[in-house]
């Protein structure tokens, strides 16, 4: 077996990375510890295209191994790993969102992520180093990546009120004591993704807790740095083909002017029209087998006209001010029967959440690898395909309603009353009835009027936004309060907050 050893303090402890031929077929794998908790990471790229595809075709798979606890877990009928827990699922989805930007976007080979939790220690949380090892897995190989990236939790303890002092990586006992527990993931001293928990912690905490994420974001960035420059692979070229000569020239010349009128003219509806009319434009003055390519520049177009707009004229698209929220509505107690109802509108974003007590007896039975425990309070979130005015399959929940479900559920649990005020478990189901920009923060607000409704004695009332971003450079951008769908699909943030 062939293997090399490095080794960092990262948050005070020591991280360790093993790279080895243990798995040498796939493009890039690394194993890493922290502490006694253990992942191993392998990225794959495909060798060949998939064509016809409009999107870049990237999986990020997190698997927890009941063998990581030392235990013999799951069902008395299925003692095996089935399909993963919500904890892994939302591990997957924090790995995705911190790499899926440093790819090319016009990358049409399948790239797959596998990391895999190996061993798990009763003080060290297996997500931060499963950033870690996707990253360090990603940048040894030959895989076309724009990284490598770092990522790291904060914790924030009271030592003495009211003097806080940050924690990096906290072990589980110290989580439960912080005010924060936010996961910070970047490279270059910027930050890329970002999930938290606070317990109505304030604006100088999370401020304080980044800049001290950023800073051990920065060391353990150069550490992989220095292992990609002593073993790393050299990259593929990636094969992006220019667009068939003509096409730039009719589209600015017959569509510009039409597709700027369609965004500003509050009918963005319209643009699936003429995106039909370009496609059979440029099939009769340019030829078959161009719609990919078409359907890319009509989307970067699109892309630019906005930007342009909003930095240059603060101009967006449904004639708002850059700081101005949509119209909301709201109402409770619509529903019968049930134990308390909230509607929301924020916008073309509408949401209903339903309210279900039951006694202690009913919790949630959590045996996770890390936890061991009944959940009293649940937020679901529901996202039947007619809120975007589509069909689609009906059935099992996905990756997107868990991640999104979790999303209020945090913002909610802060508020919650302890079990000595208030012994209910409490079942809050959210269900995007219509989807035009954040349904998740629309079920913050429509879950807080069905817990009102219900008589839960929550502490404080909780509201939830999308804060959007159009960026021309450092020094040239525009924040956007409450983004909808256009804001949301080419802008260049989605950051929700409650």
């Amino acid at each position: 077996m062939k293997k090399k050893k490095y080794s960092a303090d990262f948050g005070g402890k020591k991280l360790s990375v093993e790279i080895s031929d243990l798995a040498e077929q796939a493009n890039g794998s690394v194993l890493v510890r922290y502490g006694e908790t253990t992942v191993f990471a392998a990225a794959v790229m495909s060798k060949h295209k998939r064509e016809g595809l409009d999107y870049f075709p990237l999986t990020v798979d997190y698997e927890e191994k009941f063998y990581a606890a030392g235990q013999i877990l799951g069902s008395r009928f299925m003692r095996r790993e089935g399909r993963p827990s919500e904890e892994a699922i939302l591990a997957s989805r924090l790995i995705d969102r911190t790499i899926r930007p440093l790819f090319n976007k016009k990358i049409r080979n399948e790239v797959q992520v596998i990391v895999l939790a190996l061993s798990i220690d009763d003080k060290n949380d297996p997500d931060i180093p499963a950033v870690i090892a996707a990253s360090l897995a990603l940048g040894i190989s030959d895989i076309p990546w724009g990284g490598p990236v770092g990522a790291a939790r904060i914790g924030c303890l009271e030592v003495q009120p009211p003097n806080m002092e940050f924690v990096a990586n906290p072990y589980f006992e110290e989580r439960e004591k912080s005010k924060l527990n936010i996961v910070v993931c970047g490279r270059d001293g910027k930050i890329n993704m970002i999930e938290a928990g606070a317990g109505e912690a304030g604006e100088d905490i999370v401020i304080g807790a980044m800049g001290k994420a950023v800073d051990e974001i920065k060391k353990i960035q150069k550490f992989q740095e220095d292992i990609i420059k002593e073993i790393g692979k050299e990259k593929l070229g990636v094969e992006i083909k220019e667009d068939p000569e003509g096409m730039k020239s009719l589209f600015n010349e017959e569509f510009l002017s039409k597709i700027n009128e369609i965004i500003f003219g509050g009918e963005m509806g319209g643009l699936n029209d003429l995106k039909s009319e370009w496609l059979k434009a440029v099939e009769e003055s340019i030829g078959e087998g161009n719609n990919l390519p078409a359907d890319d520049l009509f989307e970067e177009k699109i892309s630019e006209i906005i930007h342009k707009e909003i930095i240059e004229k603060e101009k967006r698209p449904d004639g708002r001010k850059i700081d101005e929220l949509r119209p909301v509505f709201a109402d409770a107690g619509i529903l019968p029967i049930v134990h308390g109802s909230g509607v929301f509108y924020r916008g073309g974003t509408h949401i209903l959440s339903v309210v279900t007590l039951g006694g202690p007896k009913d919790g949630q039975l959590i045996e996770g690898m890390e936890v061991q425990t009944t959940k009293r309070f649940l937020h679901h979130y529901n996202f039947p395909p007619f809120s975007t005015g589509e069909t689609g399959r009906m059935g099992g929940t996905g990756r997107r309603e868990i991640g999104h479900g979790a999303l209020a559920e945090k913002a909610l649990s802060a508020v919650i009353p302890s079990k000595d005020d208030f012994p209910y478990t409490i079942r809050v189901v959210s269900e995007s009835m219509a989807s035009n920009g954040s349904t998740s923060q629309g079920s913050v607000c429509a879950s807080t009027m069905a817990l009102m409704d219900a008589g839960v004695p929550i502490k404080n009332p909780v509201a939830g936004i999308a804060i959007g971003l159009m960026l021309g450079n450092e020094k040239n951008y525009k924040i956007l309060t409450d983004i909808q769908g256009p804001e949301d699909h080419h802008g260049d943030m989605d950051f929700k907050v409650a």
